[in-house]
């Protein structure tokens, strides 16, 4: 079969989740094999996945790594052993609810694609046309909205298409980047080389959005802070002025978070901020 799809999704003890997207894929999307990797050491999480894959309307590969390398190497893994044209990675607390393309009319090659997130918070936490330190200032202290990619830009990886070809041409993922900005840091590249950032908007998902990250609230703002200091220096924004605005911003955060008596979470804050600090000052300071 020609311009054949193939749903990716990295797990982490994902499966009850799961469940939830196989089924709108039996609607929207029907007949489309799908690849699981789980990254929670348990294996229970694996046998329930095995399970969900069984029931399932299509075919269904389920690939366990428990040494947890992070989403961009997951996604890495599953895309060097599809056969698929093109490839959709979803996060496991997606839904997919429309899909425009078929395979008469197969969707652009060399591009990369993301859909309209319904029901998902602010439209402007799923795309936008730069990263510079002053667009995170901009989205955070300052509420604006960043304008979704006119062929420049970025989208979410929580739901992003691309041929595999042009996806195996640009490296895949950077593997550096535990978890965070391993979209951003896909598209900025994919630019660079005169590959489009685009909304499709006849494609669209339903996102529950931070999943596997709100009961390791700490670690995931370790993660997100050093992936951005490496997307910073990566492409081009003062590494030293966002380790700065990260102090300032979580300062701000931490003490709104005492404000609503949230005690944990501002612990965490404050501990980000102090590292932040000593890295923006530190001699001969740069990226991991």
């Amino acid at each position: 079969m020609s311009n054949t799809v193939e749903i990716l999704v990295v797990s982490y003890a994902s499966d009850q989740v799961i469940e939830r997207l196989l089924a709108s894929l039996e609607v929207a999307l029907p007949g489309a094999p799908v690849a699981i990797r789980e990254h929670a050491a348990d294996a229970s999480h694996v046998a329930a996945l095995e399970r969900l894959a069984a029931r399932h309307t299509a075919p269904v590969r389920v690939e366990h790594d428990p040494s947890n390398p992070g989403f961009g190497a997951g996604c890495n893994a599953l895309a060097c052993t599809s056969t698929a044209d093109f490839l959709v990675f979803l996060n496991p607390d997606t839904e997919l609810v429309a899909w425009p393309w078929s395979e008469a009319t197969p969707p652009p090659a060399a591009t990369v694609i993301g859909p309209v997130m319904v029901d998902s918070g602010p439209p402007g936490e799923h795309y936008g046309r730069s990263y510079r330190v002053r667009d995170e200032i901009a989205k955070s202290w300052l509420r604006r909205q960043p304008p979704p990619p006119n062929g420049a830009g970025y989208v979410s990886g929580a739901a992003m298409l691309i041929e595999r070809a042009a996806f195996q041409r640009l490296g895949g993922f950077d593997p550096g980047f535990f978890m965070f900005y391993e979209d951003v840091d896909l598209c900025l590249r994919a630019n660079e080389v005169g590959y489009p950032t685009i909304i499709d908007p006849n494609w669209s998902v339903r996102h529950t959005r931070r999943h596997s990250t709100d009961e390791r609230f700490g670690e995931a703002l370790e993660w997100s802070y050093e992936s951005a200091v490496r997307l910073h220096a990566k492409h081009g924004s003062p590494v030293r002025a966002y380790r700065a605005y990260v102090t300032a911003d979580s300062v701000l955060r931490a003490s709104r978070s005492l404000a609503h008596r949230d005690r944990s979470r501002a612990g965490e804050y404050w501990r980000l901020a102090g590292r932040a600090a000593r890295d923006a000052f530190r001699p001969g300071e740069s990226a991991p």
